[in-house]
Order: C-alpha cells, then structure tokens, then sequence
C-alpha cells in the first residue's frame, strides 16, 4: 500500500500473546511496516526464556524474550534490522525495567542489533508504518474484532451440536478479519465481523440446558493461550460449564485512566484531554462492532462499562496509588455483577499483582455472596492435580448457581457500598 521508510525496522516481531496480537501486525503492514506475531508460548520458547533469565523476573519478561530468543533462531529469521515490539510501560508493573533486561539478554545471544521497539507520541509512533494514526485506529478495530469473535466462540461452542464446527468458523472468522485490517479500511473490519458473526450463527446448537457461567481473569497476558492457562477453558466445557474470559478491553480502558491521571498530576492538561478524546473514539468503536454481533451475544451489558465503574470497583479492596494488583479484584466484582457463577484467577508464577488478586479473594468472596473462587498458578510444572481441583470447583459452581437462582430470578448485583480498603504500610 504504502513506501517503506528504510529507516524503519525491516520486520517487528509482536510478543505472541493471543489471537489479539495478529491486530497489530496486519495493521502495521497494511501501511508498508512489515511484521511477524511470534509463536504463541510453548514448553520450547518458555524454556529459552527461563534459560536466559537470571531468576528474578516474572513470567511475562520470560515469555516475551523467551520468543523471541527462539524465533532468533530460526533460518527464516530477518536479520536486517528486526525489532521486538514492546509497548512502554509508566507504572504500577516491574515491566517498565524490561528494555534494558531485554537488551541484556538479547547481546547474550549475539543479537544485540535487535531494537526494542515502543511506539508513542515522543518518537512518532516509531515503527507504526507511514500512517501511525491510521494504523493505531485499526489496531483498536482489530482488538474489538476478534476479542467479540472469541466471545461468541466461547458462548456458542459448549453447545454446538458438531463438535470442532465453532472453533472451525472462529478460524475462518479470525482470516476473515485480518485480511480486513491489511486492508487498511477499518470498515471493512466492521463488515468482516458481521460475516464472520453470521458464519457463527449458522453453527447447529442447543441451548435447552444451560450451563454455569465462569468467569475467567487474570493478567492478560496468560488468559488467550491454552497452554499457559492449562487448558482450563475446554476441561471447565468438559466437565458441563461455560466460561467467559475478562474482556480484553476492560483492561486497556483502565490503562487510559491511568494515563488520564499521570497527565494531569503533571499538569499536562492538553495530554490528559487528548487521552480522553481517544478513550471516547475506542468506546465508539467497540459500539460499532458490538452493534454488528449484537445477536449473538448472551451478555445483558455487552459493551464495557466507564473506567471510573472499575476503579470504584477496585477501591473497595485496595489503593490505586500502591502498585498493581487491584486491577483482579475490579475484574471479578464486574462479572459476578454481569452473572458469572464462579471466577476461576489464572496465576502466573513471580506476578506480583496477580498474587495480590489471590491475596484479596476471600475478602472479595465476602461481598460476592462467597462465590465460588479458584486460583490456578502456571510455574512451568505441569499444572499437578489442576483436574481434580477443577471437578471440585465446577460442583461448587453448579450448587452457587443453583442457589442464587432459587432465592431470587434477578441478575446478581454487587453491593453498593464499598468496603474500606486493606491498610498497607510501607516497609
């Protein structure tokens, strides 16, 4: 479509954390910036990422080096001028230490010219191809896109009547949308949806025995990939439940809140208000494309809900000033708000926030009427016993759901008056 500037990156290697990921790349070489998304994580590229660790680091650090270590490796590799895409991060996250850890290890493999690519306003979106605004508006297109595909897959496939026809359609969907976005016409991501939505419908199912409902959270980095989630969605499908994953958006508009905060505590007020113009165009966007799907859709509130409605959320359980960990307890009280009868809280090892989110459950539980709540750790081992804990989980589940609906037919309402928050002192 477009002239490549030679002084861009010859390939952008994108971190392979879900299906999200592919939004990216096809929208950063529909305008002339080619990009590859790497493999999802395996035994293969977690091994190469705990090998290049020094022991300290959390999973997602091990993840992201570890693919791209990996893809490194490989005969096809673009040596010329590759970048890792890793997108800049201003609190709350020992991520924001990555870049330099990343090019430490990077040398170590003799791939010291690898840039370590985040594109912001301060470098020009570096790397975003000739039409970096373009480029970010599809990529939001793109997110939405398939994060709704995923949705209707995961409502639709626990009661299709030709196992293998949801996950089939959701493969020809999820093309469907990329070529969309290689297009460069966010239009034509509306319309793949919608398509790719009635290809879903056409799917046979029975629904005259509905399941429980399970919501499934996390960091966002473990909940789109199998084998890190220890293939709980499909054994939960096995075992007669149905579950929702945290929406991917949920967590990039409490990112905007962030950001909206930091502008203005700052004093940069013509940033915090251009934040805020963007969060209102990605709020459009996702009405837009929920519109096309809205057919399928099971959920009594389909679009996310305000930033401020998971903050306040947040603030019953913990200070939004500490550091990251509140994000998991915001997540949980929203979807018990929306219906879930238990919350299964997928753990990576060495997270920090998300032990914080375990920490917090049984206070969570408390005001959640003692849902039904399971911590689940991926450390690499196998996931032992993750079975049995599961069978156990879903009978404590089907009984929560019994239960709720004899003592009343109305949707589940989290209490209104927030709890104070559990006192933390500095050390």
């Amino acid at each position: 479509m477009s002239t490549l500037n030679t002084a861009q990156p010859s390939t952008v290697y994108i971190p392979g954390i879900g299906d999200h990921c592919h939004a990216i790349a096809a929208a950063m070489r529909a305008y002339g910036q080619p990009a590859e998304v790497l493999p999802p994580t395996s035994p293969a590229t977690l091994a190469t990422g705990m090998a290049s660790g020094k022991g300290r680091e959390c999973m997602f650090s091990l993840m992201v080096i570890g693919g791209m270590v990996h893809r490194a490796q490989q005969p096809d590799f673009d040596a010329e001028r590759p970048a890792l895409f890793f997108p800049s991060f201003t609190r709350k996250c020992v991520a924001v230490n990555y870049h330099s850890l990343f090019k430490d290890v990077l040398g170590d493999h003799g791939l010291a010219h690898v840039e370590i690519l985040s594109p912001e306003l301060t470098n020009n979106f570096r790397g975003m191809g000739t039409h970096p605004d373009i480029v970010r508006s599809l990529i939001w297109y793109g997110f939405i896109a398939i994060d709704l595909l995923m949705r209707i897959q995961h409502q639709r496939r626990p009661y299709e009547l030709e196992p293998g026809a949801t996950d089939a359609a959701y493969q020809r969907g999820l093309e469907r949308i990329i070529t969309a976005i290689e297009s460069g016409d966010a239009q034509q991501v509306v319309r793949a949806l919608a398509r790719s939505g009635d290809d879903m419908a056409l799917v046979p199912i029975n629904r005259s025995n509905p399941r429980p409902r399970i919501g499934m959270l996390g960091d966002f980095y473990m909940l789109y990939n199998p084998y890190l989630y220890l293939d709980a969605i499909r054994q939960i499908e096995a075992l007669g439940g149905e579950v929702e994953i945290l929406r991917f958006a949920k967590f990039l508009y409490f990112v905007n809140s962030l950001r909206i905060q930091d502008a203005y505590k700052k004093g940069d007020r013509q940033r915090a208000l251009q934040i805020e113009l963007e969060n209102a165009y990605q709020h459009h966007v996702e009405a837009e494309l929920v519109a096309s799907v809205r057919y399928l859709l099971n959920d009594e509130n389909p679009t996310e809900p305000p930033a401020h409605v998971t903050a306040a959320d947040i603030k019953r359980y913990y200070h939004l000033g500490i550091v990251n960990g509140g994000f998991t307890p915001g997540a949980a009280v929203d979807m018990a708000r929306n219906g879930v009868s238990g919350l299964l809280h997928i753990v990576p090892f060495l997270c920090i926030g998300s032990i914080i989110g375990a920490g917090l459950a049984p206070r969570i539980r408390a005001d959640l009427g003692q849902i039904p709540w399971l911590d689940i750790t991926f450390d690499a081992q196998g996931g032992t016993n993750a079975r049995t804990r599961l069978e156990a989980f879903l009978a404590q589940v089907a009984q929560f759901a019994r239960s709720r609906a004899s003592a009343s037919p109305a949707t589940y309402h989290a209490p209104q008056k927030a709890s104070a928050c559990i006192p933390l002192t500095a050390a």
